[in-house]
């Protein structure tokens, strides 16, 4: 049988669950309604392709790194945001809804005792 402690730490963990996943799903939002309207922009097209035009140029002067050219021809947070997104989404509120719930088992194991 479940105890009225054992409910009462399943409802504190359950609302601190969905508040951080609505954080989670909130910011993802948030950053990529920005990349977005901030990378898809000529200017930020001309600077990724300055970018690269550099790096070509770097790759006649020999280094103790060598460099290579990226092959896409947008930045790589606007191809995230954009092509990725729901991948992106699935990711963040897996890993973190596994790393929630296992401090929340310890926790509530620490704290818990001997009932």
């Amino acid at each position: 049988m479940v105890s009225l402690r054992h409910k009462r730490w399943m409802v504190c963990w359950s609302i601190g669950y969905v508040a951080l996943l609505g954080a989670v799903v909130g910011a993802m939002i948030w950053e990529r309604h920005k990349v977005l309207t901030e990378s898809s922009t000529p200017t930020s097209l001309a600077d990724w392709e300055a970018w690269r035009a550099d790096v070509r140029q770097q790759q006649t002067n020999p280094g103790p790194v060598e460099r290579r050219v990226p092959k896409s021809n947008e930045p790589p947070a606007l191809v995230l945001m954009r092509d990725y997104f729901a991948v992106s989404i699935v990711g963040a509120t897996f890993f973190t809804s596994i790393l929630y719930w296992i401090m929340a088992w310890l926790i509530t194991g620490a704290l818990g005792g001997s009932e």
